[in-house]
């Protein structure tokens, strides 16, 4: 129960695996890759984006995919060869820019509260203020984590999509 609950936690820190048995060949599954990766998005009136736009690398059979607009969230991976078909390997997970940012910016969000707390007229340095800055700062990690579990199920249901079996 404590390490399903640690697990889920730090999920988004450390990503998952995604592997998947097709009985496709792999330049099939590429192809595949290739003719969503990188097209314009369907758009109403040739203006308003209405579906995702993915966008990523191919090279040989390794790819790296993720959502233009959620691009904290990717997905690098390769489609080995296997008899009867192809297996796939992937990592979805946040990279590394994203972790950095996140970090920079949550120590940024601290300077800030104490800067704010340490302001005369305000709650000041003491026990309530640090309470209130608290409360900000596991708001702002609590919606840092959100975005991260969403981005990666969109990121799943894609692979998911594009590696089905016919």
């Amino acid at each position: 129960m404590i390490a399903d609950l640690r697990q889920w936690a730090l999920s988004p820190l450390i990503g998952e695996s995604y592997v998947r048995e097709v009985d496709v060949a792999p330049e099939a599954l590429m192809g595949r890759l290739r003719a969503i990766v990188n097209h314009q998005p369907k758009r109403i009136f040739g203006v308003l984006k209405v579906g995702p736009h993915w966008v990523g690398s191919l090279s040989g059979d390794e790819f790296v995919v993720w959502e233009k607009q959620q691009h904290a969230t990717r997905a690098e991976g390769r489609i080995r060869r296997r008899r009867g078909g192809s297996r796939v390997e992937a990592h979805i997970g946040v990279t590394r820019r994203t972790r950095i940012l996140t970090v920079v910016f949550f120590l940024l969000f601290v300077v800030g509260a104490i800067g704010i707390l340490a302001r005369e007229g305000s709650l000041g340095l003491a026990p309530t203020g640090f309470t209130v800055a608290a409360v900000g700062a596991v708001v702002t990690l609590t919606l840092f984590w959100a975005a991260a579990l969403r981005q990666r199920a969109a990121l799943r249901a894609f692979l998911n999509e594009v590696f089905a079996a016919p």
